[in-house]
């Protein structure tokens, strides 16, 4: 079964997206902050990030980028959701999509699909 993590500091937005996650079969962590996130992720590693970009303490952004920079969570696939308009980084790739809060649910769960499979 894929796994997983979804991040936001919004606890409404965790319950409805995981609840459609797992409605259609996939196993979900919730993490309520980046900080939340890096912890799930020392006890074990998911096949997917989802994150939000604006978040107190630690962003989304910076998040990507500590999967980015770890040996063993660099190949990680990370869906940005967002409401902010955001710029591609300058350098290396940090999402593997991005997508604008309030995203569609079609749209969501196809990007979840389609790199829970690899694309």
């Amino acid at each position: 079964m894929t796994r997983i993590l979804l991040v936001d500091d919004e606890p409404d937005l965790l319950e409805a997206w995981s609840f459609a996650l797992e409605h259609v079969g996939y196993e979900v962590e919730r993490a309520n902050g980046a900080q939340e996130a890096l912890r799930a992720l020392q006890r074990r590693l998911p096949d997917l990030v989802i994150t939000d970009l604006m978040m107190p303490g630690m962003s989304g952004e910076e998040l990507s980028r500590a999967l980015r920079e770890h040996p063993e969570w660099m190949h990680i696939p990370i869906v940005l959701h967002t409401s902010a308009h955001v710029d591609a980084p300058a350098g290396k790739a940090l999402w593997n999509a991005v997508l604008r809060k309030p995203a569609r649910m079609e749209d969501f769960l196809a990007t979840v699909a389609r790199l829970a499979e690899g694309g």
